[in-house]
């Protein structure tokens, strides 16, 4: 079915249905519920490809985030799921940049954030991990550009679509597992966050606090910051605080993907065996959970994540197509004995089907 069959059965010019189709221009209001109506009856939808060469300069999408060696290489993984949908989507005339930050920086940030040409831009994917800074770039977007959220949300702020975890879910699940790998003994567990205000880490944390308050008084919960457990003195001196604090831990939560720089230290000391549950499947994670000593991952997909915010954008931006307002990713749990030898699962792409609308 084609724009000009339409424009016959409804008595109207090419034009005409091209406005209606594409909203914009003056269409009587009559003349606009014939045409959709049609459109509806015959199922008509846009050709992306014939739009593309029809547009012939393409569709780019800014991909906003921390640096990619940040967090264990978490972003990494985002980075190759972008990737991967860039290059399906390149015959439809869609292209990526990256613009990286330093997530502990507001300057970096904001600096980062001004090189983002608004004007270029067809839409934003980024990763709210850095909330207030992240509403100020927002306060500056067009309000026609489409923006998606990733790996993180913002209360109250209305993206097109948000894709990631539900983070309080997620620390909930953490402190079930530590209870069974901890086989209910009582004690002091600790929970290590990085620091700063990032919604979804806040949530985790007081997800895992829930599952602990109905075990009871025997039950310490111990909540601790680091500003980065990627920077070598910084967690080694957090560390050795720590473990002066509560020598003998009965189970340790990190709440993000730097997870193995904890592990690597426990298991440094020898003795009994605490267990420890992290976020991710980066390749340090996944390397100690193989060798037993990180007992879970709780995996965010991030590759799964990048793929679908560069989809779900194309889909609206392109095909004018419904994108819903979330797409929630399940909480996959990896342990040593359920992982696939070889390939890390998140970057396995084959497979990956868009959300259902």
């Amino acid at each position: 079915m084609t724009i000009r069959e339409i424009a016959r059965r409804a008595g109207v010019s090419i034009g005409t249905v091209d406005r209606v189709i594409h909203k914009r221009g003056r269409v009587a209001p009559e003349t606009r519920k014939r045409v959709e109506a049609l459109i509806e009856e015959l199922g008509y939808t846009p050709n992306p490809i014939a739009r593309h060469l029809k547009r012939r300069k393409g569709y780019l999408f800014y991909v906003f985030l921390p640096r990619k060696d940040e967090d264990s290489g978490y972003w990494r993984l985002i980075c190759k799921g972008v990737h991967r949908a860039a290059e399906e989507l390149g015959p439809f005339g869609i292209q990526v940049r990256f613009v990286e930050y330093d997530r502990y920086s507001g300057s970096s940030f904001s600096k980062a954030a001004e090189t983002i040409p608004f004007e270029g831009c067809d839409g934003l994917l980024l990763a709210p991990v850095r909330p207030a800074d992240s509403l100020a770039l927002l306060q500056r977007l067009p309000s026609h550009l489409p923006f998606v959220f990733f790996d993180a949300t913002i209360p109250h702020v209305r993206p097109l679509t948000s894709i990631m975890q539900d983070p309080f879910a997620g620390g909930f699940l953490a402190g079930k597992l530590l209870y069974l790998f901890g086989m209910g003994r009582p004690g002091t567990y600790s929970v290590i966050g990085p620091h700063g205000e990032d919604f979804h880490i806040r949530r985790r944390i007081e997800g895992f606090q829930t599952f602990w308050q109905a075990k009871g008084r025997d039950f310490r919960i111990l909540v601790r910051t680091c500003e980065d457990l990627d920077h070598k003195r910084t967690r080694e001196a957090f560390l050795t605080t720590l473990f002066e604090e509560i020598p003998d831990p009965r189970g340790i939560f990190v709440a993000n993907a730097s997870v193995h720089r904890v592990a690597e230290v426990v298991n440094r000391t020898g003795g009994r065996h605490v267990p420890i549950v992290g976020y991710d499947l980066v390749p340090e994670n996944e390397r100690l959970l193989r060798e037993g000593k990180i007992d879970a991952l709780i995996s965010q997909r991030p590759a799964y994540q990048g793929y679908q915010a560069v989809y779900q954008l194309y889909r609206k931006v392109v095909l004018q197509q419904h994108v819903p307002p979330s797409i929630p990713v399940p909480l996959h749990i990896y342990m040593k004995e359920n992982l696939p030898a070889g390939a890390v699962p998140d970057l396995v792409y084959e497979g990956l089907a868009l959300a259902s609308e």
